[in-house]
């Protein structure tokens, strides 16, 4: 990178002068001599070889060069207050308020085994944490983070969506639900009317579509014997012998473990199941909501994948 030829000091100068509508606001300002602040500037424009500003008795103008830096000095300003940010920022100790929205079956493996640790690591840090599985407009609600899936329209641009992880999805049953209905070693074999399917009941579900291991997709028409956003209710269904079911592999790995649901198909999955944070844009975010943020990326992921 070549080094810079110009003082940056001038150049917010430059910046205050225009900010503040003259030389002497910006002189009082800063504390500084108006002499000072115009030869300052009239050095600037010396080594750019190129006038930036039009002044007579009563007013100040910017030329078009004068303009055009003024946009520069803008951006370089704003940078460097957000560099001083950062590095406050990782001194400051986080403390307050965080609200937090969370899909229901997330946030209940969330509270069970995260959130105790993040708050022993955090004493000062309170948090409010919402179990809801509909988009939540952070602005409108004040909510300052928001767990869900991925391949839904982020709704302001102030905001950043970072990916989490990839929750695994797949298709359980209980063991006495397969001994009636006989083998089920492919897609097309999956019962049509025997289905527990995650999804809101404004979704019309009448397609099980399926990623195979190597991506193939598979596709069975369906008619759900039970439809709902509620993976535990979905749960119980299948632990019931209702059908089989869609569902996080996270959040039945310990029926899974002791034999009361068996994965069906396990080398198809019915769902992606990407999962993104999101916040308002870093500039500016309090140490409580960084300090959260950065704990859910870090632990989340080992627990849902």
């Amino acid at each position: 990178m070549n080094p810079v030829s110009l003082d940056l000091n001038d150049l917010y100068l430059f910046a205050q002068v225009i900010e503040h509508h003259g030389f002497t606001a910006a002189g009082e300002a800063l504390g500084v001599s108006k002499s000072r602040i115009s030869r300052r500037i009239t050095d600037l424009e010396a080594n750019l070889g190129v006038r930036l500003l039009q002044r007579t008795s009563r007013r100040l103008s910017l030329t078009d060069a004068g303009q055009a830096l003024y946009e520069h000095c803008r951006a370089m300003i704003s940078e460097a207050q957000a560099g001083e940010e950062a590095v406050r920022r990782r001194t400051a100790e986080p403390t307050g308020l965080v609200r937090v929205s969370m899909p229901v079956a997330v946030t209940d493996i969330v509270l069970a085994k995260l959130l105790p640790r993040f708050m022993l690591r955090y004493p000062k840090v309170r948090l409010a944490i919402q179990a809801s599985n509909r988009q939540v407009d952070l602005v409108e609600e004040n909510v300052d983070v928001v767990v869900r899936g991925m391949g839904f329209e982020v709704e302001s641009s102030s905001l950043v969506q970072a990916p989490l992880c990839t929750a695994r999805w797949g298709l359980v049953a209980s063991p006495v639900y397969l001994a009636q209905s006989g083998v089920i070693d492919r897609p097309d074999a999956l019962p049509h009317g025997d289905l527990l399917i995650y999804a809101s009941i404004n979704e019309p579900v009448t397609a099980l579509r399926l990623i195979g291991a190597s991506g193939d997709v598979a596709a069975r028409t369906i008619q759900p014997r039970l439809q709902s956003d509620n993976i535990a209710a979905l749960k119980e269904a299948a632990l019931a012998g209702m059908g089989v079911a869609s569902l996080p592999l996270y959040a039945c790995a310990s029926e899974i473990g002791m034999g009361t649901l068996c994965v069906v198909l396990p080398e198809w999955r019915p769902k992606e199941g990407r999962l993104a944070v999101l916040f308002p844009t870093r500039r500016g975010m309090m140490p409580a909501v960084r300090a959260l943020v950065d704990f859910l990326k870090e632990e989340l992921p080992p627990l849902l994948s």
